[in-house]
């Protein structure tokens, strides 16, 4: 783990020492082993080392300076046998060379054309004092925060905005913007960051700066991939297989065997399935068994789960897969004692935003201790599943009623393992995503579905302060659909869920569980090989005679125990949210009046509403508007303002 920093004095004048260390030292939060910097006149980088988790972290030097320019790395690359003899190196000179300086030989060698052959998650900038230019760059689809700031005499680039608060002459102030969007869940502003004035570089894109302007990029597009068709359906369970092989030992890559979150969904198990056999072929050398963790409710859960037909204790289906694969240890972490806001305060000091879904945090922090406290430092997960390797497909009717497939649409939804008549098959799953959003939203609010009522349904929002903000308005520009109703083809979604707009937060928040826990959290099944081969592969290997998910189960047939492969629900984390708010929820309320007493705070929430909450709190988990007609403000919206509110006294420095 590492974290850099840059500065450009465009004006020409030569960057202070005092402010190149300002920045390193800024960033020591995420660095805290070593930092360095260099400076190039104008031009000036900084390197700070944290947690080493590859064997070749240990090799890490940085800046890597060659003449007049300096090269600055962060992140991991995968796949780098490839890329190692795409270079022409040989593999003892591989083994030794960490990825900073394997990524600084392939800008060497390619310049912009090695962006593509440059894979895993990374980011680099490169100081260019004879050109007097700044190139930086990010991993086409997931890759470590790099923020900016420009001015007219001043660019400055780093890994958190913290490195950039650290120059006096940048101003941390809070995006009123950008928390109100976000209270909404719009994040498709994208290249936006909780502070005015700063900026996202975003994943896929390169960025260069010279005295007389900025410019940024996109270099990756799914546009550019070629359809991928094969002559049998085995064949498509076969490449997979084969990329399954290839992702998973490469996030493998870590001083220790690595561990992994398992839960009985496919995706999880799945990852941990293939780290298992990779340990069997003897992969990296590891000797120590595959540690397992999982998420179960603590003891005051009452059972019921929000979602139909969702699974609220996941236990059950992963203790088959344990005695399927008796060599696997696993934990299950009931998060027992632990307040649902558990590490909330510290997530906020080191990602520098609000987080979002924090209902999960708590155990999440809980699995990252026991991980580390096991001697592991690298967690597999597989949450990138839903859109690649276990994709439903199930939105693809108003596709084929658009391209007049009348005949194979009404096969599928009557092959469909909905309980539901033809009339409400045909209307949820054609008709629906085909209407105007406010169409929808009409309708579910007279059914009183709040989930696809719109923001109102499950944000604690004020209304005046949304009506200020117009964040309906911006909304509609950005052709986001807080009714979630409107998707209609399978491409559509997938694309929304790669390229979402909280890519960004997604990095810082990545940035911020390394630094607290020292533990690196890696998706195997996000990798840019599997995601393109997902993305390429024809509809029908995801849907195929009302079953879901057919890519994922027939490859883990024979791999998974029946009670995860033939699962036709799935999970749902954090179930037992109501009790842990219940715990607590006279210190909550406190928190609300607290912030009833800021007039700004006053103004972005919804005080009247959540008050309502507090004093008509349901005793048992609430699933439906029959349980409690705020039941999505109490189940999200009402952790979301406690988020929020904690955020903005941390960036406005009244609770440091």
């Amino acid at each position: 783990m590492s974290a850099i920093g840059a500065i450009f004095q465009r004006n020409g004048a030569p960057v202070g020492e005092e402010d190149i260390a300002r920045m390193a030292g800024g960033l020591a939060l995420h660095g805290p082993l070593e930092q360095r910097y260099r400076r190039l006149g104008a031009l000036a980088g900084c390197w700070t080392k944290g947690t080493e988790f590859t064997p070749e972290d240990s090799f890490d030097e940085q800046p890597i300076v060659a003449g007049e320019t300096a090269f600055l790395f962060t992140g991991r690359l995968d796949y780098r046998a490839d890329l190692a003899r795409a270079l022409g190196l040989a593999s003892e000179e591989a083994r030794a060379m960490p990825d900073s300086a394997m990524a600084h030989a392939a800008w060497q060698r390619w310049g912009r054309d090695g962006l593509l052959r440059l894979e895993g998650n990374w980011a680099f900038v490169v100081l260019d004092a004879a050109r007097q230019e700044l190139f930086a760059a990010k991993a086409a689809l997931q890759g470590p925060p790099l923020v900016y700031h420009e001015s007219a005499q001043l660019f400055a680039i780093a890994s958190a905005p913290r490195g950039l608060f650290a120059l006096p002459a940048i101003p941390r102030e809070v995006d009123e913007q950008r928390v109100a969007d976000v209270m909404i869940l719009n994040y498709e502003d994208s290249a936006r960051t909780f502070f005015k004035g700063v900026r996202h570089l975003r994943a896929g894109h390169w960025l260069e700066v010279t005295r007389e302007g900025l410019r940024t990029e996109s270099y990756y597009s799914f546009d550019d991939l070629k359809p991928v068709r094969f002559a049998r359906d085995d064949e498509y369970v076969e490449a997979l297989d084969a990329l399954m092989r290839d992702a998973v030992e490469a996030g493998m890559r870590a001083r220790v065997t690595p561990a992994t979150t398992v839960s009985a969904g496919l995706d999880s198990s799945t990852v941990s399935v293939y780290a298992l056999e990779a340990l069997g072929r003897g992969v990296h050398g590891f000797t120590a068994p595959l540690l397992g963790f999982t998420h179960v409710p603590g003891k005051d859960w009452d059972g019921r789960t929000y979602g139909a037909g969702r699974l609220g204790d996941e236990s059950g289906p992963v203790r088959a897969l344990a005695r399927m694969y008796p060599q696997f240890d696993v934990t299950f972490v009931d998060g027992e004692g632990l307040p649902i806001d558990h590490g909330l305060d510290d997530m906020i000091r080191y990602s520098e935003m609000p987080p979002f879904g924090w209902n999960n945090l708590h155990w999440g922090q809980e699995i990252a201790r026991r991980t580390r406290e096991a001697g592991r430092s690298v967690l597999l997960g597989g949450a990138s599943g839903n859109r690649t390797i276990s994709f439903t497909a199930r939105n693809v009717f108003p596709k084929l009623f658009k391209e007049l497939r009348w005949g194979e649409m009404h096969r599928g939804l009557r092959q469909l393992d909905w309980q539901q008549g033809m009339l409400k098959r045909y209307y949820r799953a054609v008709f629906s995503p085909l209407m105007p959003a406010g169409v929808n939203k009409a309708i579910a609010r007279l059914r009183g579905d709040l989930s696809h009522a719109g923001y109102t349904g499950f944000s604690a929002i004020n209304p005046a302060y949304a009506s200020d903000m117009q964040v309906a308005e911006r909304a509609r520009e950005m052709d986001w659909d807080d009714s979630y109703t409107t998707i209609a083809s399978p491409q559509e979604l997938r694309r929304q869920m790669t390229f979402n707009g909280n890519r960004e937060q997604n990095a810082l928040a990545m940035l911020a569980g390394q630094s607290m826990n020292k533990v690196d959290h890696r998706d195997p099944l996000g990798c840019r090989r599997i995601t393109e081969f997902c993305a390429a592969i024809p509809d029908e290997q995801y849907l195929n005679e009302g079953t879901d998910r057919w890519l994922a189960r027939r490859l883990m047939k024979d791999r998974l125990p029946p009670e995860i492969v033939d699962l036709k629900v799935r999970g749902r984390q954090s179930a037992d949210w109501h009790a842990r708010f219940t715990k607590d929820i006279d210190r909550y309320r406190d928190e609300i009046e607290r912030a009833a007493e800021d007039p700004e705070m006053a103004h972005r929430f919804d005080i009247p509403r959540l008050r309502r909450l507090f004093d008509t709190w349901p005793e048992r988990t609430p699933l439906t508007a029959n349980d409690h007609p705020d039941y999505l403000i109490a189940m999200v919206g009402l952790g979301r303002v406690i988020g929020m509110s904690r955020y903005i006294n941390w960036a406005n420095g009244k609770n440091q």
